[in-house]
């Protein structure tokens, strides 16, 4: 078996100047990852309770003490120390500890990987995978050597480090699939198999909304989409994510909306470029939701 790696740091304080809070939207939380990158690792070494939520990003946890509980809409999974836990993106979570631990959280934004045909057609890629050295002894410190190398990058901070530590996500992900991992099972078992679905299909179905958001979607398309009937889709999509259907999709709208603030895209192109029929609706929606005009917005952060 391979040599362990080890992390060179000791306080692992983030690496850039601006700083970080976690920003929940409902229960999806928009990531704030550093300039001009798309990965955050944190560190966390005290008792927390992070609420229930998700994510439009892959999430790694990866134990060093003591132990901490992660809870899913289907399941419970305890994690000890060394336990390295993937969790796939816009899958509800909830992770606690009632006492010290220590744990990295890896956040990573892994949109660009559906390009490659072998990890987008590969359903176990979209289930929470627990790698230990009981369940999987003959791949485990090659897939820890890589994390611990990926917090390495991370916290030094050179050159290139995003690159480095997208290879070693890669090699992670080649290595579960080459070694048959993804095809064994490694997947914890799920409490229902009706539950389980949902949980699938509402996963499934915010990604869609990621990629799709600018269409002109309904309730009744979007409900028939999922196989369920309308309103049993509004019960589930509101116990699922804490919002209404519409109210999630506006939110999602101007969330991009924002970032094309940015550029030199004139206003009513953005606003039918995020999928609103006229200027005055978006106008009118994104007053509503920032507390400003996008006119004003625009002004606010080219003063930045």
């Amino acid at each position: 078996m391979k040599e362990s790696h080890t992390l060179i740091n000791s306080d692992f304080q983030q690496p850039f100047s601006a700083s970080y809070s976690r920003v929940l939207q409902d229960r999806e939380e928009i990531i704030d990852y550093p300039p001009n990158s798309h990965v955050r690792i944190w560190y966390n070494s005290e008792p927390y309770d992070y609420e229930n939520h998700y994510h439009n990003c892959v999430e790694i946890l990866y134990m060093l003490e003591n132990d901490c509980s992660a809870k899913f809409p289907t399941k419970n999974i305890s994690l000890n120390a060394g336990d390295i836990m993937i969790i796939p993106p816009y899958i509800m979570h909830q992770i606690t500890s009632s006492r010290q631990s220590k744990q990295f959280v890896i956040l990573m934004d892994v949109d660009l990987l559906v390009k490659f045909d072998i990890y987008a057609s590969r359903d176990s890629f979209n289930d929470i995978l627990l790698c230990n050295k009981d369940n999987c002894p003959q791949i485990y410190n090659i897939i820890k050597n890589n994390i611990i190398d990926m917090i390495n990058y991370y916290f030094i901070n050179e050159d290139y480090w995003q690159l480095d530590i997208y290879s070693l996500y890669l090699n992670i992900i080649s290595t579960l699939g080459k070694s048959g991992v993804l095809n064994k099972g490694i997947q914890v078992k799920t409490n229902s198999a009706s539950n389980k679905e949902h949980y699938d299909k509402f996963a499934e179905l915010l990604q869609y909304l990621e990629l799709n958001y600018s269409e002109q979607i309904t309730l009744d398309s979007i409900s028939s989409h999922v196989g369920f009937s309308k309103y049993h889709f509004i019960r589930l999509f509101k116990e699922y994510t804490g919002s209404t259907f519409y109210d999630y999709l506006t939110n999602k709208r101007i969330h991009h909306a924002k970032e094309l603030l940015k550029t030199n895209m004139g206003i009513t192109e953005i606003a039918f470029s995020c999928g609103f029929n006229n200027q005055t609706s978006f106008c009118r929606s994104f007053k509503k939701e920032v507390g400003c005009t996008p006119t004003d917005y625009r002004q606010q952060e080219s003063k930045k």
